[in-house]
Parts: structure tokens; sequence; C-alpha cells
């Protein structure tokens, strides 16, 4: 598996492509989109993409909690071993991901949380795209919903 630090390096010394995927906006991951990075299953938002890009991906440190989460379920259910986990983990860990503390965040997210009627987890990820006027990038319909109610712009895969 090729990691997003690799692929900019490598990048780094080739002439752009006109088939890149290049924005200077950035874009805040979700931990959906990030367990995509690391299962083997279908990827119909083109979450492998984000990999590529040379936007800043930013997201919550909460979100590292919430992907290990969802890979423990596949754990759980004898889907993957504890290896994969633990490779999962480090891999995400190792990208080029600008992590914001959760309790910078948290004040903002509650307040929002209360007016939308959306859990608070997601309203961290809003909040982090609100705050850098940043796209989302999320699998989650209900909070892509959110999103576009708050006027936030959804990353779609080119």
């Amino acid at each position: 598996m090729t990691t997003r630090h690799s692929v900019r390096r490598a990048r780094s010394r080739e002439r752009p492509s006109r088939y890149s995927v290049a924005s200077s906006k950035p874009i805040v991951v979700d931990a959906s989109i990030a367990f995509l990075w690391f299962v083997n299953e279908p990827d119909r938002w083109g979450a492998a993409r984000l990999l590529e890009s040379e936007s800043t991906l930013l997201s919550p440190e909460f979100m590292v909690v919430e992907a290990t989460s969802a890979l423990w379920k596949k754990l759980r259910r004898r889907e993957i071993d504890l290896a994969d986990v633990e490779q999962a983990v480090t891999n995400l860990l190792a990208l080029e991901i600008e992590w914001t503390p959760s309790v910078q965040l948290i004040k903002p997210a509650a307040r929002l949380a209360a007016e939308l009627g959306h859990p608070v987890y997601d309203c961290l990820y809003l909040t982090l795209a609100a705050s850098h006027s940043a796209s989302l990038a999320s699998a989650d319909e209900r909070l892509r919903h959110a999103a576009e109610r708050l006027g936030i712009r959804i990353w779609r895969s080119p």
C-alpha cells in the first residue's frame, strides 16, 4: 500500500500531470472516508483519490478513534485480524493529515449539534470545515446532508 507521503514525494520530482487531482482549498476528512482507505470494500466515494490530492487534508483528532472503532467492528466479525487493524492505524497516523485537537472544536460543535439536532462527534467535522472554509469528504449521507444545510461544500471525486 502506498502512503500519501510517498505519493507526494514522488510527485514533487515529476512534472504535474494534467490528470492530477489538485485543489487549493483544504478538505476535512471524516472517519467513513479514512476507513475506506484501509479495508477491502467498494469505494463508490472515490476515497482513494484524496490520497492523490494536493489539497491539505484536515481532521479532528477524534477521527482516529472513530476510524479505529470501525476497524474494531470488522475485527469482531472476523473480517480482518489484529495485525490489519494495527497496520491500518499506523498508516493512518503516517498520512499528511493536519490533526486538530477536538477540545478546540468541542464548544462550537456542541452549539451546532444543539441547533441541528445532529450528533456532536459529526459536528466536530462540520465545525472544522466551516472554520477553514474547507470542503467535507464523507461517505456518511446524514453528515453530508447536514454539511449542505450549512453551506459547506461536499468533496466529490473528480
